[in-house]
């Protein structure tokens, strides 16, 4: 399973030092529509959770993703 962080890292083009829990959409240019379900995906199946679709559309930071995979219970 990879790290959360190293997942952004790799979709979102960022270094992995520079995420932060308080990242948006507005703080990370790679993270259009299309990135965003990639991400989602990623998560779905390193973590073996399933989002909401509530859930993907209300998520405005990283940490509103970390949190949902942590109270998932994630593998």
């Amino acid at each position: 399973m990879k790290p959360f962080n190293k997942i952004v890292e790799e979709v979102f083009k960022i270094p992995e030092a520079h995420v932060k829990d308080s990242l948006t959409s507005n703080d990370i240019p790679e993270w259009d529509s299309m990135n965003y379900l990639f991400f989602i995906a990623e998560l779905e199946k390193q973590y073996g959770v399933s989002f909401t679709m509530d859930e993907v559309m209300n998520a405005k930071t990283l940490g509103d993703l970390r949190t949902i995979t942590d109270v998932r219970g994630a593998k």
